[in-house]
């Protein structure tokens, strides 16, 4: 059985991938939100955004070890101008409720970025969000109104960064500050319409522009909705960043035309749904595969022969994995894909979600996550 290597960049942590049959969303009955603010009542997790001046607010960090803190789920932005925000999950993503690491955002130029954790859920979350605080005073219909809003834009949509872990993680201490590639993803993309596009306005509700009135919620489930390719980087064979028919051998090239077709690259794939992951460790003499040329001869070479046998290779092998782990959890499926949206948190063992906010004026923003295996929507009945 040939063996590979997993690449990355300088890392410590060793990383395998589980995939598994994932569930898309459910679609959401909108006729009980509707009839009430705008968000659905039940358990959920609620994320704050409060925008500050940035002149003169003095950003301290929400810190979720400290005993005397209650909760970190806060993120504090500028009140004008660009913040980014990275949200995490993952099967292995063990925490038991949203925690903000990392609460101030955009101070500091755009690398100044919030990262909010949010506990795994196997068929995703329903999330809403909605601007509060006081809207942008006049009449809304008049010349020259411009009411306060905030935009959320997902950053490189179509790659979310995804890894693959031995075990679980509680918090970004938990994670190298250089990470494997865990897989590497090809053609994704996040679902975009009218109900993902993340621009959430607060307005006056009336006319005489008093500032009274309640922000509906808004459905932006969908930034958060994924289809695409995820692929072990070992099918990247050769080393350009992406998985495709350039990285298809030439003995697959049988349909008579030049260049490996739709079809053939299937079929490679095919071939190819499972194998060994080694981590980049043990491949010693750095040649791209781990194999038997990688193990010592001095302490494995056990029947003195010059040469290492498949047990002596094996020996080697469980003598180097990490603690904790067998042989077979190295063999895993080699990639997947999704036609279908799914909740982009069930992809990986752990996933990292680049958005980019665009304050304009909102002081107070609120998101809620509501998991789906829990969330019922009833009719609110007005008295």
């Amino acid at each position: 059985m040939k063996k590979f290597a997993l690449y990355g960049l300088f890392f410590t942590l060793v990383t395998v991938l589980g995939f598994g049959v994932l569930p898309a969303l459910a679609a959401k009955p909108q006729t009980a939100i509707e009839m009430s603010n705008g968000m659905p009542s039940g358990d959920h997790e609620t994320l704050l955004f409060h925008g500050k001046n940035e002149v003169v607010f003095d950003c301290i960090e929400c810190d979720p070890f400290d005993p005397l803190t209650e909760e970190c789920n806060v993120v504090n932005i500028p009140e004008v101008g660009t913040a980014p925000i990275t949200y995490v999950s993952g099967r292995k993503v063990n925490i038991s409720a949203l925690t903000v690491f990392d609460s101030c955002a955009g101070f500091d130029g755009p690398e100044d970025s919030a990262e909010i954790w949010l506990p795994y859920e196997p068929e995703g979350y329903y999330v809403f969000a909605r601007a509060l605080g006081k809207p942008t005073k006049g009449d809304p219909n008049g010349e020259g109104y411009t009411p306060r809003s905030i935009i959320f834009q997902n950053a490189e949509s179509g790659n979310p960064p995804v890894y693959s872990l031995f075990g679980e993680v509680t918090e970004p201490g938990d994670i190298p500050l250089m990470l494997p590639l865990g897989l590497i993803t090809n053609n994704g993309d996040f679902v975009w319409d009218d109900s993902g596009d993340g621009n959430l306005v607060r307005f006056d509700s009336k006319p005489e522009g008093k500032g009274r009135g309640k922000t509906k919620g808004k459905d932006i489930t969908n930034m958060f909705m994924w289809t695409g390719c995820v692929y072990q980087p070992i099918l990247d064979t050769n080393n350009d960043g992406v998985v495709d028919e350039n990285d298809v051998p030439g003995e697959y090239d049988t349909d008579g035309t030049p260049g490996i077709g739709p079809d053939e690259f299937q079929e490679w794939l095919e071939d190819n749904r499972e194998g060994y992951v080694y981590p980049d460790s043990f491949d010693v003499n750095t040649d791209g595969v781990v194999d038997e040329l990688d193990v010592p001869l001095g302490p494995y070479d056990q029947d003195s022969s010059g040469d290492i046998d498949w047990g002596e290779n094996e020996v080697w092998d469980n003598d180097n994995l990490p603690s904790g782990t067998v042989i077979e959890d190295l063999w895993v499926p080699l990639w997947a894909c999704y036609n279908e949206p799914v909740w982009v948190f069930t992809i990986a063992d752990l996933v990292y979600q680049n958005q980019v906010v665009i304050n304009d004026g909102i002081k107070n923003l609120q998101i809620r996550f509501y998991p789906v295996a829990t969330t019922v929507f009833e009719p609110v009945v007005e008295e």
